[in-house]
C-alpha cells in the first residue's frame, strides 16, 4: 500500500527527502505559509497551513491522513510534527522530549539538572526577570528561547544593555520567552555536525567545526568543516555526553543536530541539541564525508526499515553559505575556476534581481555550496580565502 507522508515546509533544504520519498513511490503532501517554496512543486497535494500552527497541521493531518508527519531540517516544524504524531498515534519522538530539546531556557535547566556543563542562565519572561538577568557574570548572550538561525541574539556587556536586547529577542520567539545566560568563549573549539539516534543511543555522529566571517552578525556561522579540528579524544568525550543526554531526553530515533563550544580551559558544553537534520544540506555535505545517508535513514527509521550506519571516509567536506553584509539587490555571483573542482553541489536561494538582506540570520543566505577536498589543509586554504574564490555582486 502506498505511503503517505506529510512533510512540514518545502523550502530549498527540505527538498532531498521530499525527492528521496518521491523516489519511494511515497504520496506526498506538504504545508507551510509560503506557496512557492521549491519543495511543494514535488508534492501531490500543498496545503497552505504555517508549519508552528499546532491546531492547524493536526486538523490538517486528520484530513490527509498521512502514515508519517516529518519536519526536516526544520527546528520551528519540529515540536508541531512530535505533537501531531503523538496526537494521531504515528511513529515519532515523544512530544516532551522534541520540546525539551527545542526550547533553549527548558533545555539549559535540563542540562544542569542532569551534570552537564551549562552556562548560568535566567529565562525572561518580564521586567522582574531582566532584573535577576544583572546577576550574571558579564558579558551575557540574550536569545530568544525558540527562534534558530542565530536570530535575535545580543552579546551584552552591562546591565543597562539588557532590557533593549531582551525586546530584540522577543521579536523573534513565538513562545515570548527569552533566555540570558553568562558567555562561553570558543577559544578552543565551536563544534557543529549532525548526529542519528536508533533506539535512543547515539548511533552516529560526524562533528566538525563552525565557520564565522560575516560583520552582519557576528553569531551567525556562515559553514562548517568536516571532520573537526579538535583531538579525537576531545570529540569521543563529546559524543559520549550527546549519547548521554540523548538517553536520558528520551529522544528515541531520527537526526539530531549538534552544537558544542569548549572555552579556554578546556571544558566542553553542549550548546544545543536540535531534534532535526541541520539546515543548509548539512546532511548531504556529511554524506560526502563520511558515506552515511541521513535522509533515507530518516525514513527508514518511520518506516521501520534496517539502517545501515556507515562512517567509513572521514573526507575533508564543508558547506558554505554564501552572504553579503550588505543589503541589496543581486546582480551576479562570479565563481572563479580554480574552486569549481570541488564544488560537489551548488544550491542558489536568491537570483539575479532578487532582494539580498545583510547575513543576520541562516534565513539570508544567497546560497550553499557542498565541497569536497582532498586535505584539510586544502580546505582551509579555500574556504579561508573563499572571497578571492566567489564575487558576489549587487546593483548599485
Amino acid at each position: 500500500m502506498q505511503k503517505r507522508v506529510l512533510f512540514l515546509g518545502g523550502a530549498y533544504a527540505q527538498i532531498p527527502i521530499i525527492q528521496e520519498a518521491k523516489n519511494r513511490g511515497w504520496y506526498i503532501i506538504t504545508c507551510d505559509y509560503l506557496p512557492d517554496n521549491p519543495g511543494h512543486k514535488l508534492a501531490d497535494e500543498y496545503h497552505n497551513v504555517s508549519t508552528t500552527d499546532f491546531q492547524g497541521v493536526l486538523e490538517l493531518a486528520k484530513q490527509v491522513k498521512p502514515d508519517f508527519v516529518i519536519a526536516y531540517a526544520s527546528d520551528p516544524a519540529a515540536p508541531t510534527a512530535a505533537y501531531v504524531s503523538e496526537q494521531l498515534g504515528l511513529p515519532g519522538n515523544a512530544y516532551k522530549s522534541v520540546q525539551l530539546l527545542s526550547e533553549k531556557d527548558l533545555f539549559r535547566n535540563f542540562l544542569l539538572e542532569n551534570g552537564f556543563n551549562t552556562p548560568r542562565s535566567i529565562s525572561i519572561i518580564d521586567d522582574n526577570d531582566i532584573s535577576k538577568a544583572s546577576s550574571l557574570n558579564f558579558p551575557i548572550i540574550v536569545k530568544p528561547t525558540d527562534s534558530s538561525g542565530s536570530k535575535g541574539v545580543t552579546k551584552v556587556d552591562s546591565s543597562s544593555e539588557i532590557k533593549k536586547a531582551v525586546d530584540y529577542a522577543l521579536s523573534f520567539s513565538r513562545n515570548k520567552r527569552a533566555i540570558a545566560e553568562e558567555f562561553i568563549d570558543n577559544s578552543l573549539g565551536d563544534i557543529h555536525g549532525d548526529g542519528f539516534v536508533i533506539d535512543g543511543k547515539l548511533a552516529f555522529s560526524y562533528l566538525g567545526d563552525h565557520i564565522y566571517n560575516s560583520k552582519s552578525n557576528i553569531f551567525n556561522p556562515c559553514g562548517t568543516t568536516w571532520p573537526s579540528k579538535i583531538s579525537e579524544k576531545k570529540i569521543s568525550q563529546l559524543e559520549q555526553d550527546v549519547d548521554k543526554l540523548i538517553q536520558v531526553s528520551g529522544f528515541s530515533n531520527g537526526p539530531i543536530n549538534i552544537e558544542a563550544r569548549i572555552n579556554k580551559e578546556g571544558k566542553a558544553f553542549i550548546m544545543e541539541i536540535g531534534p532535526r537534520s541541520g539546515g543548509h544540506f548539512v546532511p548531504q555535505a556529511i554524506k560526502y564525508g563520511t558515506g552515511f545517508d541521513m535522509v533515507k535513514a530518516i525514513l527508514d527509521s518511520l518506516s521501520s526499515r534496517k539502517i545501515i550506519v556507515t562512517n567509513n571516509n572521514n573526507l575533508s567536506s564543508a558547506y558554505y553559505a554564501l552572504h553579503s553584509d550588505d543589503e541589496g539587490v543581486l546582480k551576479s555571483i562570479v565563481f572563479k575556476k580554480e574552486l569549481k573542482p570541488y564544488i560537489k553541489e551548488y544550491h542558489q536561494y536568491i537570483h539575479p534581481g532578487e532582494k539580498v538582506y545583510s547575513f543576520q540570520g541562516a534565513n539570508a543566505a544567497i546560497g550553499v555550496l557542498l565541497l569536497l577536498f582532498s586535505s584539510q589543509e586544502e580546505m582551509d586554504y579555500y574556504i579561508e580565502n573563499m572571497n578571492k574564490f566567489v564575487e558576489i555582486q549587487l546593483e548599485a
